[in-house]
């Protein structure tokens, strides 16, 4: 931390006494009120004091007690008008404030109160498994369907199917051998025309901007030596944040394990080599150096994102979009850096390999028959004789037993339990 870190804080932490002690001098009648401005803002509650002196009932009301989950949202309306009521100067509750900060803060600073709050987020991107056509939104629920899915799924004795030879997978065994990250959605339309995730077996994490819960929950499940998180992102001040977060831990998140992450760029040398338009950008008052350094940026890499000149109308500097490259120059770009760190296609070990071929030996025989046999499937079922008036009630007494099931699927479940007594 430099010595303009230092005032800038300093300044923050004084601004109210500074205020009054001018007011001071302007006026020698203000100095007897100086104890009751002191008590003023020492009893004043704020938005926070106030969002975390009813935050745990309201997430009781927004969760019926803890038998659903809470979207984020939803305990900030049951939250907001006791903030509005309690917190003094309080007009307006952003909620952005709200659900990224105040919430996030008190389950932080309250584990073992909030360990079993179900609180969820929405989805913030995608990720893309290649080949399966399976898509995952990056929000709590996505993301936690996902992971529950792989960790039941079990390859075993597999049965096939006439649907197709694909070999069934859920997650990155015997799939994919590598996540890409990228902090735009913009892309996927691109790597889709390319075939990126099918030619080189890796997954597609886009996101929209900074990384989600959600996805670090991901990343930290299913990121290791094995799979390692590739991460490509602008060259800027967000850039590096967003590789810093997916890197270590932070007030919205732990990792529980050691999540191997790969920072493909943009840096400073492929900004150089490809010759990449910069353009201006402006930081506001804060320096961003400490916070670039923090995230992994050279000293070199500071020097070029922010000036070094004067500072007091607010610090400025230069970025570099990922958008700067033109289609074929990001492909060419992001390809020579997956070869570099050595992703390439995936080929299982040698029983998934024997399994696999002995399914897809199955599948054969299977369509053979099928075509032997659908013929005289088709005949048998148009000589059944069908009472449509009859089948009717039935499928409403099946759907009122169980709710869940759909018309169609009552109806098969009919024909089974007929076919037994026959």
């Amino acid at each position: 931390m430099d010595s303009s870190d230092i005032l800038s804080a300093v300044n923050s932490v004084t601004a109210k006494w500074t205020k009054q002690r001018k007011a001071e001098e302007r006026s020698r009648t203000r100095a007897p009120r100086r104890a009751q401005a002191w008590r003023s803002w020492s009893f004043r509650t704020t938005i926070k004091d106030a969002a975390w002196a009813e935050m745990s009932a309201a997430y009781q009301k927004a969760s019926n007690n803890g038998r659903y989950p809470a979207h984020a949202r939803q305990v900030m309306y049951a939250c907001r008008p006791a903030i509005l009521e309690r917190a003094d100067g309080c007009e307006s509750l952003d909620s952005a404030y709200f659900t990224q900060t105040l919430l996030p803060d008190y389950m932080a600073a309250h584990p073992d109160e909030t360990a079993d709050w179900d609180v969820v987020w929405d989805a913030r991107g995608s990720l893309s498994e290649p080949h399966t056509q399976e898509q995952v939104p990056l929000g709590s629920l996505g993301v936690r369907r996902y992971l529950r899915a792989i960790k039941e799924h079990a390859v075993g004795e597999v049965i096939p199917t006439i649907v197709g030879a694909a070999f069934p997978t859920m997650g990155p065994t015997n799939r994919y051998s590598a996540i890409l990250f990228i902090e735009k959605e913009g892309f996927m339309p691109l790597f889709e025309s390319v075939a990126l995730a099918e030619r080189f077996d890796i997954a597609i994490m886009s996101s929209k901007g900074m990384s989600s819960t959600a996805c670090r929950e991901l990343a930290d499940t299913l990121c290791g030596r094995d799979v390692p998180l590739l991460v490509l992102h602008d060259f800027d001040k967000s850039g590096f944040s967003i590789l810093g977060t997916l890197s270590r831990d932070t007030r919205r998140f732990t990792f529980t394990g050691a999540v191997n992450v790969i920072d493909l760029g943009l840096r400073l040398e492929d900004v150089e080599e490809y010759q990449m338009q910069s353009e201006p950008c402006f930081y506001g008052k804060t320096d961003p150096k400490w916070n670039l350094k923090e995230n992994g940026a050279t000293e070199a890499e500071i020097a070029f994102l922010v000036d070094s000149g004067a500072r007091w109308h607010g610090y400025k500097g230069q970025r570099v979009e990922l958008n700067a490259f033109s289609s074929g120059a990001l492909i060419e770009w992001l390809e020579k850096k997956l070869r570099a760190h050595g992703v390439a296609k995936l080929v299982p070990d040698d029983q998934t390999i024997e399994t696999a071929y002995r399914r897809a030996a199955m599948i054969e025989v299977l369509n053979k028959k099928a075509e032997e046999g659908l013929a005289e499937a088709r005949r048998t079922a148009q000589c059944l004789e069908v009472n449509a008036a009859s089948l009717r009630k039935k499928i409403k007494r099946a759907l009122k037993r169980n709710p869940q099931t759909s018309w169609d699927q009552a109806v098969g479940e009919i024909l089974a339990e007929e076919a037994d007594r026959e």
